[in-house]
């Protein structure tokens, strides 16, 4: 109750200066709209402060119209022999460039929407990003939409929103991204996909390294978030887990939204020199000569680091809520990597160290054959795509 009346006072106080403002430079509007408007806006960039005990949701979740393949999918189009695909527009995503800029010139690419099965939606687009969340343009105007029968929308956006049109607005389109979370997953008609690696290149020499042989047990370098909700690596559960021998956690406050925010609230910086140089210390490449490898959420519950650490040999520590991984009806990844809470911060170093070596081996080796057969290169991602859609359609 003392959160909420704190949340409560918050909003409160946000929501009275933020009308007298917007009433005052426009007396002729009229009220009521501008205490809706407002009020969408705090919901949208209200920063959660979630006490101990409570999962930390990364925003709201996207809410898809309920669909499935028997619903939602018009199977008559497709040949079982060969999958084709039509793509309104190139792959182009802004930042970083994605593993789909293969796939115009597959064999399952067809320049003939009568030959489709399937119809790819590429939102990634600087037009999309550039545009109002209430302007965002809609697939409803593309030549071939039918309310989104068999159309396949590929994000990979931190948020839905940044990109894409109202959710509840797509009809019968399925969602192929970065960003699917379990309460809003529809399984068996949408396909998480991980994002891509940022460091292409992994020393080769540790993918043969065997667990407790490598240099460090468990490992992680990477931004330290002021607010939202990557706001736990900020946590002394989190931090605190570096010990300087066996576990390093090494976190930097450098990052454009933080920089912003120590300006105006310079209180949200404790802690960012120290931290900074400890970061400074330890190398990226160094740190994944690890057993095990944190993946903890941040902007997004994705993380470029992912398939980094596996690219490395490491066996992937992911923290984050309401998260579905990458292919999960193609990989078995209770059988490769150990996936916490972020309110569970304080188990993991003891689960981690209970662990039988006969178990952290056997871990270890099937991460391995999962990024070989699954994740390894640009190829093999799409690969897993195309498997992905044949499983969904029963080829």
């Amino acid at each position: 109750m003392q959160y909420a009346s704190h949340i409560g006072r918050f909003c409160e106080t946000c929501l009275s200066r933020m009308f007298n403002r917007m009433s005052s430079s426009c007396a002729a509007c009229d009220r009521k709209f501008i205490i809706v408007l407002v009020l969408v806006i705090v919901m949208e960039s209200l920063v959660m402060v979630v006490p101990t005990g409570f999962f930390v949701w990364h925003h709201r979740s996207a809410k898809f119209p309920l669909c499935s393949m028997g619903t939602c999918f018009n199977f008559s189009r497709c040949n079982k022999e060969q999958l084709l695909v039509y793509s309104y527009n190139d792959p182009a995503p802004l930042n970083p460039p994605t593993y789909f800029r293969g796939f115009p010139d597959s064999q399952l690419q067809t320049s003939d929407p009568e030959k489709a099965c399937l119809f790819f939606v590429y939102s990634d687009t600087e037009t999309n990003e550039n545009a109002w969340w209430w302007q965002k343009p809609h697939p409803q105007t593309l030549p071939f939409w039918n309310n989104g029968m068999n159309h396949v929308i590929i994000t990979f956006a931190d948020r839905w929103s940044e990109t894409n049109p109202p959710a509840e607005s797509i009809g019968m389109a399925s969602i192929m991204g970065t960003e699917l979370h379990h309460t809003t997953y529809r399984g068996g008609f949408d396909i998480s996909i991980p994002l891509p690696r940022l460091q292409q290149q992994s020393p080769p020499e540790l993918e043969s390294v065997k667990p407790f042989q490598r240099k460090y047990f468990a490992t992680f370098k990477g931004t330290r978030y002021l607010s939202r909700e990557g706001a736990f690596r900020s946590s002394e559960a989190f931090r605190g887990m570096h010990n300087g021998k066996d576990v390093i956690v090494a976190t930097t406050c450098r990052q454009e939204t933080n920089d912003k925010l120590v300006r105006w609230q310079p209180w949200k910086a404790t802690g960012c020199e120290e931290d900074q140089r400890v970061y400074d210390s330890y190398d990226f490449v160094d740190l994944l000569n690890s057993t095990f490898a944190f993946v903890p959420a941040g902007r997004s519950p994705a993380s470029y680091r992912f398939l980094e650490v596996l690219s490395a040999g490491a066996i992937p520590v992911l923290i984050a809520d309401d998260y579905v991984r990458p292919f999960e009806s193609l990989i078995q990844w209770d059988r490769c990597l150990l996936q916490f809470s972020t309110h569970d911060l304080h188990r993991i170093l003891p689960t981690l160290r209970s662990l039988p070596k006969e178990d952290v081996v056997d871990r270890q080796c099937y991460c391995e054959q999962v990024f070989a057969s699954f994740l390894q290169d640009d190829s093999t991602l799409v690969g897993s795509v195309i498997l992905s859609l044949q499983q969904r359609m029963g080829s």
